[in-house]
């Protein structure tokens, strides 16, 4: 049952972790990341704004609905409740790029001149992906619309989603499950798309005579005594009952649809108020699709209003575009089809409730989209053209910063109105509210004898809350590489690499012996909630570090059963309290059932010798496989050549040699850039020729920096069947 009081993804983690995790609460990583936002001391945050300055982002477009782009401060007007402000910093900004993450600073910081002209050239498009929320309104969505919705989100993953991209498929009923949060995987997204199903809770009616959740307000609290006319006409005729009898069975029926629309609009309100709330730690501007077909917001029968001012305020402090999308596409008059009631209106009357209708459960979505900033797709039957449309319109925007001078304004309820100067030519799209700087949390103070004993989280439940947080926890930075590699002995085993950055850790300098130690706690869950934990001690010698170790890198195995897990690690450093998180996705494959397979791909890299670039695919692949040592978090300098490995399974080769072909490419924004010329799979590097090694390595001098895909494809010749696998990496 689905609770309004959190996060449907967080319950449902909860719920997989419970034999592991025993409560999801704020940690103090979570309060030292609140901190340094606010005195603006972490690069790799959220855009936002110093305690005095609010933060508005704007979109400007054409006509034609582009984005307009070499806008100065000085063409911007803000208005502020009527009165006009000076905008003290001014930022042009490409979504999830690097110079939406440096953060805000006021006018007088001159640090950001040079990402902003990268921005506004469009280079810095190769920073971090767009973040994507796809709110699925199950409870309303009809099962044809749902239908749809589901081929179009399988549209986009495989065709639009790029691959620094993150997506989250959620549900207001929770169906999805475990599987409702944000992940570049793929695999991950299309099972997600496979749980949807309807759940749309129909009215206990056998009959043809349709009450809409529209006719029933309008019968119920707009008192429309011509709609109620009809319908007691029609179910006495269907019934062949007298008319006090079919009126009392509509007034019914109309109680009933009542109470379930409202709890349907409720419930769908309050999982969206908990996803924009939830996404509060994610750094940049967030998308959401709301993809529905409409509710009543009548305030005489509900507080739906309220809930929407609610909406739209978490949406301006998280950063977060709503784009509400009418999942029922085109409208047709239905009215005078006699197949949907024996008793067809000929006067009228229900055609022009059915445009009443139309326009009503339309209009809580316009207003949610202009509150937001965002755009409400109605009458369109394109769920891939209002995807591309507002994804286009929302990658690129501008960021002004002004000083609120009253309280009021500094709440949020101001209002504020922004346009371009001698530009009558373009539209200028702004959010009701702005981004919010996150409030200073509270010193703890020393307990006296005088105080009160309050009680403290453990060790332990720090590190199991780092564990089960909706997203990474970073006051302790830890990386996270999984894969998975078919044993000789048989089975399928889970290779996770981990990496602690040695800086990040506090030492006591005045001790002679002082280790770092750091308590690891690890999990891998499956769709069906089983758990594969692992907990470890790591000791970091003062030695190692003295002697400039940067990195520091273990690995842990656990053997898996076929199917899609999640992995997550939470580290925590004894000496500070300080935590840290990571998680990633993992599709494990039925290696064991004779199939031809692919193992993950491990990457690695090597410093570059002279000529290195020139070498060939098959000069590489010609030389005896070495083992890969796995670069954890997959950020290579351009001067070093990516080092790559993986393993071909079943093979055919029962009357002669496998014949495999093997193929490697990197790919940016799904767009080949290095395509290494096919190779043959060597046989004879191992007797064994179910598990056959392959690798291969790319210079990296002919990659400009940024975030790229690694795509490996193997041919089984003797058998036509093609398998391929993917991992990402980024080039500094």
């Amino acid at each position: 049952m689905y609770s309004p009081k959190a996060s449907v993804a967080r319950l449902l983690l909860l719920a997989a972790l419970s034999s592991v995790i025993a409560t999801f609460s704020s940690t103090e990583a979570q309060e030292e990341k609140a901190r340094k936002r606010a005195s603006g001391q972490s690069p790799d945050d959220v855009v936002r704004v110093k305690t005095e300055l609010a933060q508005t982002d704007v979109t400007v477009l054409d006509k034609r609905g582009r984005f307009v782009g070499g806008l100065k401060r000085e063409q911007f007007e803000l208005s502020v409740d009527g009165k006009a402000q000076p905008i003290s910093f001014f930022e042009p900004v490409v979504a999830q790029s690097s110079v939406e993450r440096a953060g805000v600073a006021d006018s007088n910081n001159k640090k950001t001149e040079s990402a902003t002209a990268a921005a506004s050239s469009g280079q810095a498009t190769s920073g971090r992906g767009r973040i994507v929320f796809f709110f699925i309104d199950d409870v309303h969505l009809a099962p044809e619309n749902l239908v749809r919705a589901r081929e179009a989100l399988l549209k986009f993953i495989d065709e639009e989603m790029a691959a620094s991209d993150q997506a989250a498929i959620v549900s207001t009923s929770g169906q999805v499950g475990f599987l409702q949060q944000l992940t570049d995987n793929k695999a991950a997204l299309r099972l997600a798309v496979a749980r949807l199903s309807h759940r749309r809770n129909p009215e206990t009616y056998a009959g043809k005579v349709q009450i809409s959740e529209y006719d029933a307000a309008q019968v119920s609290e707009h008192f429309n005594r011509e709609l109620f006319t009809y319908l007691v006409a029609a179910t006495a005729a269907e019934y062949q009952m007298d008319t006090q009898t079919a009126a009392n069975m509509v007034q019914n029926r109309v109680h009933q649809i009542k109470a379930q629309s409202r709890m349907a609009t409720s419930n769908t309100l309050s999982a969206l108020l908990g996803l924009l709330r939830s996404s509060a730690p994610l750094p940049g501007r967030k998308i959401v699709f709301f993809m529905t077909d409409g509710f009543i917001a009548d305030p005489r029968v509900s507080n739906v209003l309220d809930t929407l001012r609610q909406l739209t305020k978490a949406a301006a402090q998280v950063g977060a575009v709503v784009y509400p999308i009418d999942a029922r596409g085109t409208f047709a008059d239905s009215s005078t089809d006699a197949s949907r009631s024996v008793y067809p209106d000929f006067t009228g009357s229900v055609s022009r409730n059915l445009l009443g209708e139309t326009t009503a459960t339309q209009e809580p979505l316009q207003l949610l989209a202009d509150e937001t900033g965002g755009r409400a797709f109605l009458n369109s039957n394109s769920f891939q053209d209002s995807f591309t449309r507002a994804l286009d319109e929302s990658s690129s925007y501008y960021l002004l910063a002004w000083r609120p001078e009253f309280e009021e304004q500094r709440s949020g309820k101001a209002r504020i109105v922004v346009s371009v100067k001698g530009r009558p030519d373009v539209r200028v799209r702004v959010r009701r509210g702005f981004i919010e700087a996150p409030k200073q949390p509270a010193l703890k103070r020393p307990l006296s004898e005088d105080t009160a004993t309050v009680a403290q989280p453990s060790p332990d439940a720090e590190l199991r809350a780092a564990l089960g947080s909706l997203y990474p926890v970073r006051s302790l930075p830890v990386a996270l590489s999984v894969g998975y590699m078919n044993s000789a002995k048989g089975g399928t085993t889970l290779l996770a690499s981990m990496q602690i950055d040695a800086q990040a850790l506090r030492t006591d300098p005045s001790s002679e012996a002082r280790d770092a130690l750091v308590d690891v706690l690890g999990v891998a869950i499956d769709d069906r909630g089983a758990i594969a934990s692992f907990k470890q001690k790591l000791t970091i010698e003062r030695k190692a570090q003295a002697a400039g170790q940067r990195f520091v890198v273990w690995n842990q195995q656990l053997t898996l059963a076929p199917g899609l897990y999640q992995i997550r690690v939470a580290v925590r450093e004894r000496a500070s309290g300080r935590t840290g998180s990571s998680m990633q996705w993992l599709e494990v494959p039925d290696i064991a059932g004779g199939r031809f397979q692919l193992s993950s791909l491990f990457l690695g890299e090597r410093e570059a010798t002279e000529g290195a670039h020139e070498k060939s695919a098959a000069a590489a692949a010609a030389v005896a496989p070495r083992s890969v040592m796995v670069d954890v978090d997959h950020r290579f300098a351009r001067s070093s050549v990516l080092r790559f490995q993986t393993y071909v399974y079943n093979a055919t080769h029962e009357a002669a040699q496998p014949d495999v072909l093997i193929q490697a490419r990197v790919l940016r924004d799904r767009a080949p850039l290095i395509v290494l010329p096919p190779a043959q799979l060597p046989t004879d590097t191992t007797p064994d020729h179910t598990r056959l090694p392959y690798w291969a390595e790319i210079a990296l001098d002919q990659l400009p920096p940024g975030r790229y895909a690694l795509q490996v494809s193997a041919t089984d010749h003797r058998t036509k069947t093609v398998v391929t696998q993917e991992a990402t990496f980024v080039v500094e």
